[in-house]
């Protein structure tokens, strides 16, 4: 199918980002970061960004949204609207790692390590390791949670850190030799890394878990031993 409206949806940082887009051009994208309760403006913002460029859900091909390590409200929120979009209206669902994503703009960056990082609270950070080769970003280890120090057993050089978590880490980075930070910029999903990830792995017919990626176990799950999927 051609000229398909793709709603991206990432609710798993700090910021709302919503993107739409026909195919992989950009028609708008949003970063919004409110007090209220992310199930109490998801809903709302993506109807309005629709409604602004003549759309409704009902026009819309495929969703692609982040399946975490972030917020866990965030994400449980994200996944359920989505989820709800798709058993309502029968709109194709892709889901990405959030970490997938913040390395997307890095593939130019031949021979060296990316380590994402995002502020976990509690003094932790979520990150995954990657590799780049022959402009090709390999994962190349789990999604977790660990403390700054940590980061000592798992940072391989030449590496570049980046994300909410880097202030957070710079005393640990800036002693490992061969690691580059960057703390002003990437902390944030973009929509050209959302749609143009998302309809990539939906070209190739991929298949993921629409499972959230928590990272570690949350508050709940430690207090009453239970298991949230």
């Amino acid at each position: 199918m051609e000229n398909r409206l793709i709603l991206g949806i990432d609710n798993s940082t700090d910021f709302l980002n919503i993107a739409i887009s026909v195919e992989e051009r950009i028609v708008e994208e949003r970063h919004i970061r409110n007090k209220k309760v992310p199930s109490e403006i998801l809903p709302v913002e993506v109807s309005r960004m629709l409604s602004d460029h003549g759309y409704t859900i009902d026009d819309v091909s495929l969703i692609v949204v982040t399946l975490g390590p972030g917020s866990f409200t965030g994400i449980r929120v994200g996944l359920a609207f989505c989820k709800g979009i798709r058993a309502g209206r029968g709109i194709p669902l892709i889901g990405v790692p959030t970490l997938d994503l913040l390395v997307y703009h890095f593939a130019f960056m031949e021979g060296y390590y990316l380590c994402p990082l995002i502020d976990a609270k509690k003094g932790e950070v979520f990150l995954s390791l990657y590799h780049v080769l022959q402009d090709n970003i390999e994962r190349i280890t789990e999604y977790q949670a660990v403390k700054p120090e940590g980061l000592v057993d798992i940072i391989k050089t030449p590496c570049l850190c980046f994300g909410t978590g880097t202030i957070l880490c710079e005393p640990v980075l800036s002693s490992i030799k061969g690691v580059k930070m960057v703390k002003d910029a990437f902390y944030r999903i973009y929509g050209e890394a959302l749609i143009k990830e998302g309809l990539r792995r939906a070209v190739q017919s991929e298949i993921y878990d629409l499972k959230p990626i928590y990272g570690r176990r949350s508050e709940a799950e430690i207090k009453f031993n239970v298991k949230l999927s």
